[in-house]
Parts: structure tokens; sequence; C-alpha cells
């Protein structure tokens, strides 16, 4: 049912002009390869090497906002 509102949402905002399809479609198609390709990583990845994979991109994004703080940037 979600994925039938969110549809009908996203045809709404495209056609407002609140979306540019030019750069939405790219990312789709992203996000589609990425949840393709994460199953199947999932189903044989050993969970020690996953948690440390994600530990090291969050303490990156951790450092990354901190910096951006403190520069100011927005």
């Amino acid at each position: 049912m979600i994925g039938v509102t969110a549809a009908a949402s996203a045809g709404i905002y495209v056609s407002r002009g609140y979306v540019d399809p030019g750069l939405a479609m790219p990312v789709v198609l992203g996000v589609l390869a990425g949840a393709a390709l994460g199953t199947r990583v999932l189903a044989t990845a050993q969970v020690g090497v996953l948690r440390a994979f994600f530990a090291v991109v969050i303490v990156i994004l951790a450092v990354e906002m901190i910096v951006q703080g403190v520069k100011g940037a927005v």
C-alpha cells in the first residue's frame, strides 16, 4: 500500500515541477542497483565484517559533520 501511495505522490510532485526527473532518475537507478546488490551481499557476508564496515562509515560521517560544524559550513 505504501508503494502505491508513494507512486501517486511522486507523479503529482513531478507534474507540479517539484522534482527534477533528470536528477531523480539516476538516484532511483542507484537505489535499485544498491538494493539488489545489498541483498546478495547480505546473504553471504559475515556479521563482524559488516559491523566493522558500517562503524568506519559512521565515524567518517561523524568527523565530516564535526568539521563542517566547526567551519560553519551549511
